[in-house]
C-alpha cells in the first residue's frame, strides 16, 4: 500500500510540474506533420500506405537530394503523395497508435499534448517499481525514490511536453533496461527474451534502437558462459525480433521501410554540414548540465563509485545501464542540439544507474550519515526545481496569427510560397493550400503563385 500512495504522489508531482510547461500553441513543424501522419489513420500507419518504394527512393534521393532547391521540389513532390513515412519524419509508427485515438477526441492542442503525458507517467511508474523489482529491501525502497526523483526533477522531463516520440523510447528503453539487468541478475532467460521484444518495440519507434541492439549482443557476450550463448540462442533471439517487429510494423520488413529511416540518417550525416543543430559540442553539454547540476552531480558520483569502490554484485547487475547510456550517448554525439528530448534517449538510464549505485553505498554508511546526505540532496533538488519551476513558457506569436491571417483572408485554397519552417503547419491546418517552400531570405514569385507570405511582421501576403 505505501508504494502505491509513493507513486500516486510522484504522479501527482509529475503532472503539476509538467502541465505548467504544456504550450496552447498550433502544431508546428515536426508536431504538425506527427499530427498529420496521425490523420492518415492507423491502417495507413501500420501498412505504410501510401509511401514511396524503396528503389524510388533510393534513385530520387541520389538524382535530387543535394541541392537545396532540389531537396525542397523533393519534400513537396512528397507531401503531395501524402507518403505516411515522411510525415512520421522516417520514423516507425508505435508512437502514432497512442497518438491517433487521442487525436479523435477533438481536442485542443494543450490538451492532445497534456494527454500525450500519459507516457512519461507509465515511464515513471516504470522506474519506480523496476527498483523495487531488482533490489529486494529498504534499499530497493530507497532506489526506487530516488531513481524516480532523478527523473521527476530532470530538465530532459518537464522541458518535453511536445509531441515527439522520444518519450515513448524513453519508456521502452527503461523497461529494456530493468528486463536485461534482471537477467544478468538471475540468470533466468525468460527475462533476456523479454529485453529482446522490447528492443523491438523501440525499434518501432526510433531508428536509434540499434544501441539496444548493441547492448544486447555486448550484454550476451559478457553473460555467455550462464546464457550459453550459441548459434541457437542467436536464431531464437532474432526469430522473436523480427516476430515483434511484424507485428507492430509489418512494413518495415516486406516494405523495406526502417531502411528509409537509416539511409536518411546516412544522408544527413554524410551531406549536411549540421544536420540536428547548429550549437556547439561544449554549449549543448554546457547547457545540459547546468539545466539539471544536481542530477548530474549524481550521476558522476555513481560513475566514480562504480570504477572506484563499489560492491561487485551491483557492478554486474548496472553495466547493462551504463553501457546503454555510453552508446546512446556516442550514438547522438552529433545531435548539436539542446532540446531536452534529445536527452531522453540516455537520461532515464543514468538516473537509474546512479540510484542503483548510489543507495547500497549509502546504505552501507551510518544511518545518520545516509540521511544526512539523502536530506542534503533532495534539498538541493528542491532549490534546483524552484528555479526551473519559475521560468515562463514564451509563446511564439507568429503561428496563430499567420493562421487567421488565412482565414480571415479567405486564402485556404490559394497557391502560395511560404517560408519553408511555415510549411507544414499551414500544410496540416489547410490541407488544400498548394504550397511551396523557401529558404531564400529573398524569395522570388513564380508564375503559379497566387502570392508569398513573407517571414517577420506584420503577416503579409503579397
Amino acid at each position: 500500500m505505501k508504494h502505491i500512495l509513493t507513486i500516486l504522489i510522484l504522479l501527482a508531482l509529475l503532472l503539476f510540474l509538467m502541465a505548467r510547461y504544456v504550450a496552447p500553441d498550433p502544431w508546428v513543424y515536426d508536431e504538425a506533420d506527427y499530427m498529420y501522419a496521425a490523420s492518415l489513420g492507423i491502417a495507413a500507419n501500420y501498412t505504410d500506405t501510401p509511401t514511396l518504394p524503396i528503389a524510388d527512393f533510393v534513385r530520387t534521393g541520389l538524382a535530387r537530394g543535394r541541392d537545396l532547391r532540389q531537396r525542397q521540389a523533393l519534400s513537396e513532390q512528397i507531401r503531395a503523395g501524402d507518403d505516411v513515412v515522411f510525415y512520421r519524419h522516417w520514423h516507425g509508427p508505435l508512437y502514432l497508435y497512442f497518438l491517433i485515438p487521442v487525436t479523435r477526441l477533438g481536442l485542443s492542442e494543450r490538451q492532445v499534448r497534456t494527454v500525450m503525458l500519459a507516457i512519461p507517467a507509465l515511464t515513471l511508474v516504470a522506474i519506480y517499481w523496476g527498483c523495487l523489482w531488482l533490489i529486494p529491501g529498504r534499499a530497493g525502497t530507497f532506489a526506487a525514490l530516488t531513481g524516480s526523483l532523478l527523473f521527476l526533477f530532470g530538465s530532459h522531463l518537464n522541458g518535453s511536453t511536445e509531441l515527439a516520440p522520444h518519450h515513448l523510447f524513453a519508456l521502452l528503453s527503461v523497461v529494456f533496461l530493468f528486463l536485461l539487468a534482471k537477467f544478468v541478475a538471475s540468470g533466468q532467460r525468460i527475462y533476456w527474451y523479454g529485453a529482446v521484444v522490447f528492443a523491438g518495440l523501440a525499434f518501432c519507434t526510433l531508428e536509434v534502437a540499434f544501441v539496444l541492439i548493441i547492448t544486447l549482443a555486448i550484454c550476451a557476450f559478457v553473460e555467455r558462459r550462464r546464457l550459453e550463448a550459441g548459434w541457437r540462442l542467436a536464431a531464437r533471439s532474432l526469430a522473436l525480433f523480427v516476430a515483434t517487429v511484424l507485428v507492430v510494423w509489418p512494413a518495415a520488413i516486406y516494405k523495406m521501410s526502417f531502411v528509409k529511416g537509416y539511409l536518411f540518417m546516412a544522408y544527413l550525416a554524410l551531406f549536411r554540414k549540421s544536420p540536428w543543430g547548429n550549437q556547439g559540442f561544449f554549449e549543448v553539454w554546457g547547457h545540459r548540465t547546468l539545466a539539471s547540476p544536481v542530477e548530474w552531480i549524481a550521476i558522476l558520483a555513481g560513475v566514480f563509485l562504480y570504477f572506484r569502490n563499489n560492491g561487485e554484485n551491483t557492478k554486474h547487475i548496472t553495466y547493462p545501464m551504463l553501457v546503454y547510456a555510453a552508446l546512446m550517448v556516442a550514438a547522438t554525439a552529433r545531435v548539436l542540439n539542446s532540446l531536452p528530448r534529445y536527452s531522453l534517449l540516455f537520461m532515464p538510464a543514468l538516473d537509474i544507474f546512479a540510484a542503483v549505485t548510489l543507495i547500497p553505498f549509502l546504505m552501507a554508511a551510518p544511518r545518520r550519515v545516509m540521511y544526512a546526505a539523502l536530506a542534503l540532496f533532495f534539498g538541493f533538488f528542491g532549490l534546483d526545481e524552484y528555479r526551473l519551476f519559475n521560468r515562463n513558457h514564451t509563446q511564439d506569436p507568429r503561428p496563430p496569427v499567420v493562421l487567421n491571417y488565412i482565414r480571415e483572408n479567405r486564402l485556404q485554397e490559394n497557391t502560395l510560397l511560404v517560408p519553408q519552417e511555415d510549411l507544414p503547419m499551414i500544410h496540416y491546418y489547410f490541407p488544400r493550400m498548394h504550397l511551396h517552400g523557401y529558404s531564400d531570405p529573398n524569395p522570388a514569385p513564380s508564375g503559379s503563385d497566387n502570392g508569398i507570405l513573407y517571414r517577420g511582421y506584420p503577416v503579409r501576403v503579397k
